[in-house]
């Protein structure tokens, strides 16, 4: 597939951000079409990526967007700077590394690097190197990974470091649920102390799982701010009393920003709890004022809060700037970082971008860590909801609701007890070739085809 150079430049106080691409002239003509007038000179698109690419772009007097572009160049107090109100979203394994990152500080803003799997070398045509492993057992191979994952994640961070010219801040982002994953940030933080003293990643951030008292500890002992991704206002004050509460009445010499990641807006891993509905979205405002009442309870005032998932229009959050019941606030940018020259996602995931539609991405629980996520339909996500759909709860020991015996090869001997109206479904399943059951950590079993039972084992 030919090269697809892509440059997204810094959100304009419009809303838009413009794209510059090498397109074929079809695509350029569906782009004047779907987002607006290209500039022939330069293959520009002014492109909302809204997933709303048919309707059309509602303008902003001039001076409403004089107006907001002055309130955005206001320098934000976070992770220990003052930057621009712009943060960079870190994604998960691979989806931001320190070229990336480094070109976000680089530009005063904050840069976020995927601590997960990074990169740890490159071959001669500068492309990433996967990890040689050796080891024939999992634990073998685990404690491969982890060594590589330190390797690579001091790497990147020297590669952000360098990028950043000193400007903006450099943070990494963890997934907390992952295996190793305390060893890994212990090696990186380790590995990339400066000098003179002080830390070339200025913040940690966790996704998928809240921080602990012990990942506290670590970012304060190396002098690099935690900056905790949460939902809602319980998960703070969880936080606040259980895990940070060594800080109590300086929370600030801790936290450098508080992330709020939308449970409906953002992509990847969400916290929606219990308590709430994934199908009943709730206002983000609300939710934020509420959050921002807590932190001011507790003596962060200035601690900025940063708005993460579903930022599109910049118009769209004007109230929320010099807005008392708001404080300090910063916007993250997940998706339209991906689009970058510099982000590593290969130009197939960016064209696939390009061309989605409203209703291409599901929230959906299919996450090992048990939380909910967001995520692009593809086939894999589609096969799991079709392997949901086949799906029973089975005990070891008949019960009064668990009476009927499944019995099939790769069954124990004693057999799965189920439900009569499950044992009708699952006789469907297994005249349809769905005849390998399959059990779940949940204590349930999934039907699926002996070559898919195979693959998955």
């Amino acid at each position: 597939m030919p090269e697809l150079p892509i440059n997204v430049t810094a959100p304009s106080a419009s809303g838009h951000v413009v794209i510059r691409a090498l397109v074929k002239p079809s695509r350029l003509s569906q782009c004047r079409t779907d987002f607006g007038f290209p500039d022939s000179r330069f293959n520009e698109v002014a492109l909302p990526l809204s997933n709303q690419k048919h309707s059309p772009i509602p303008q902003v007097p001039s001076e409403g967007a004089q107006l907001i572009r002055e309130k955005l160049i206001k320098p934000v107090f976070i992770d220990g700077a003052w930057i621009l109100p712009f943060i960079q979203g870190g994604k998960g394994v691979g989806a931001t590394n320190g070229k990336n990152a480094g070109a976000w500080a680089a530009e005063n803003t904050g840069g976020t690097i995927s601590g997960t799997g990074a990169t740890f070398s490159y071959n001669e045509n500068g492309r990433p190197n996967s990890y040689p492993y050796t080891g024939r057992t999992r634990q073998e191979r685990h404690e491969e990974l982890v060594a590589w994952s330190i390797e690579g994640g001091i790497l990147q961070t020297a590669m952000a470091h360098k990028a950043s010219g000193g400007k903006g801040r450099i943070r990494m982002n963890f997934l907390k649920m992952a295996g190793g994953v305390m060893r890994i940030m212990r090696g990186v933080l380790a590995g990339t102390r400066l000098p003179g003293g002080g830390n070339m990643i200025h913040a940690v951030t966790m996704g998928a799982g809240l921080p602990t008292e012990e990942d506290a500890r670590v970012c304060a002992g190396e002098g690099v701010y935690i900056d905790p991704i949460i939902s809602n206002v319980i998960a703070l004050k969880v936080l606040l009393k259980r895990a940070f509460k060594e800080w109590r009445n300086r929370y600030s010499d801790l936290i450098g920003a508080v992330v709020y990641e939308d449970p409906w807006l953002a992509g990847g891993h969400n916290g929606i709890t219990s308590r709430e509905d994934p199908d009943r979205p709730e206002d983000p405002y609300e939710r934020v004022k509420a959050l921002r009442r807590i932190m001011n309870e507790n003596g962060m005032e200035d601690v900025a809060i940063i708005m993460a998932g579903g930022v599109w229009y910049l118009r769209d959050w004007e109230s929320w700037l010099d807005n008392p019941e708001i404080g300090p606030i910063a916007f993250q940018f997940g998706t339209r970082d991906l689009l970058t020259q510099e982000n590593p996602v290969t130009d197939e995931w960016k064209l696939l971008l390009l061309s989605m539609n409203e209703g291409d991405t599901t929230l959906n629980k299919f996450s090992p860590t048990g939380f909910y996520s967001s995520a692009y339909k593809n086939d894999m996500m589609r096969e799991l909801y079709q392997r949901s759909a086949r799906q029973v709860p089975f005990t070891r020991k008949p019960d009064e609701n668990m009476t009927e015996l499944v019995e099939r090869r790769g069954v124990p001997n004693k057999g799965y007890y189920v439900t009569p109206e499950h044992k009708v479904k699952i006789d469907g399943w297994i005249a349809e070739g769905f005849n390998m059951p399959l059990r779940t950590p949940d204590n349930t079993l999934i039907f699926v085809t002996h070559d898919k039972a195979r693959e998955i084992q």
